[in-house]
């Protein structure tokens, strides 16, 4: 008896990745070189910021005579309505209006995997040859991202906002996997410290929604309701805690360059037998992953992994793991 195979895993060779300079500047890599996830790939000035000052406003006219502002600084201000410098930077005219200008510095753009320069647009931008992990996700809800992942160690419901507080200070540039379901009021925690998204095995279909509302990345691995990350994809997430992952824009994958290669059962099905890890499709264990104990007849004795119930489930209703 055979039954289908789920593969929401696999490895390729050949993700291709661009790494664009946000003006003319520099590429230091040159073409066919090997470049490792912190390889810097070029430089050049970053974009400017501007605060356009409202004509109504009067300017701080010590700050304007030297032109040198720092951070917090009193730039304008009208009655008892004041603004105070985002930044360090610089009064420009603007016809009858100031703008403030940020200081323009010096922008670094890093590889972020594993590869293989494949081409270079000279002072702009390089195209690099990658390979790695290919993570299918069961739904999402922004179509592209890209962060450092931080597995957290798969906390329970009940202190997981403790375990985001204690390993994530500062969410600015990082993916976080936050464990087998994600809570709205773990994803609010998520978005207000920063996070670029958040991983997680399952949520209901109001969390997802928020998160859209939010433009806000969410990764599903597993489905709708209260279901566990298999077991196989949770102990090849846990092992790439710290790399860089890429959501591509329209993509509902996520991909983590990795230059050691691995295998993974590539057959469309598998035979049913003792020590298959299946995933159930029926209530009240639909999506759980659970081990093939038995198979008599159509009737599969399954050993659930969460809570170790051993059931009774239809063989039509199994799909093995990949």
């Amino acid at each position: 008896m055979i039954i289908p195979v789920y593969k929401n895993l696999s490895y390729i060779d050949d993700f291709y990745i661009e790494r664009a300079l946000p003006n003319k500047g520099k590429i230091l890599v040159s073409e066919s070189g090997k470049v490792e996830p912190f390889t810097k790939i070029g430089y050049s000035k970053n974009n400017n910021r501007e605060l356009l000052i409202p004509s109504n406003f009067k300017l701080n006219k010590s700050l304007f005579k030297s032109n040198q502002v720092k951070t917090g600084d009193l730039i304008a201000y009208n009655g008892d309505t004041y603004i105070f410098a985002p930044f360090d930077g610089y009064f420009e005219e603007r016809g009858k209006s100031k703008s403030f200008v940020k200081y323009q510095e010096d922008y670094w753009s890093l590889s972020g995997v594993h590869g293989k320069v494949e081409k270079i647009v000279p002072s702009k931008s390089c195209l690099i040859k990658s390979s790695g992990y290919l993570i299918n996700f069961f739904a999402v809800s922004k179509s592209e991202v890209e962060g450092e992942l931080l597995v957290l160690p798969n906390p329970s419901e009940l202190i997981e906002i403790d375990f985001m507080d204690k390993y994530v200070k500062d969410g600015l540039g990082k993916i976080v996997y936050t464990g087998d379901f994600l809570r709205k009021s773990m994803l609010e925690k998520a978005i207000e410290i920063g996070c670029e998204g958040v991983i997680a095995g399952s949520c209901d279909r109001e969390t997802l929604n928020f998160a859209k509302e939010n433009n806000f990345f969410v990764g599903i691995l597993s489905g709708f309701g209260r279901i566990p990350t298999a077991s196989k994809l949770f102990n090849v997430i846990k092992n790439l805690d710290l790399k860089y992952a890429i959501v591509r824009e329209g993509s509902e994958n996520l991909f983590i360059s990795d230059n050691v290669k691995k295998s993974f059962n590539e057959k469309p099905f598998e035979i049913l037998k003792e020590g298959l890890s299946v995933i159930c499709l029926d209530y009240p264990y639909f999506a759980w992953e659970g081990t093939v104990i038995s198979v008599e007849s159509d009737l599969v004795g399954v050993k659930i992994v969460k809570n170790n119930e051993v059931i009774k489930i239809k063989a039509s209703n199994l799909i093995a793991l990949s």
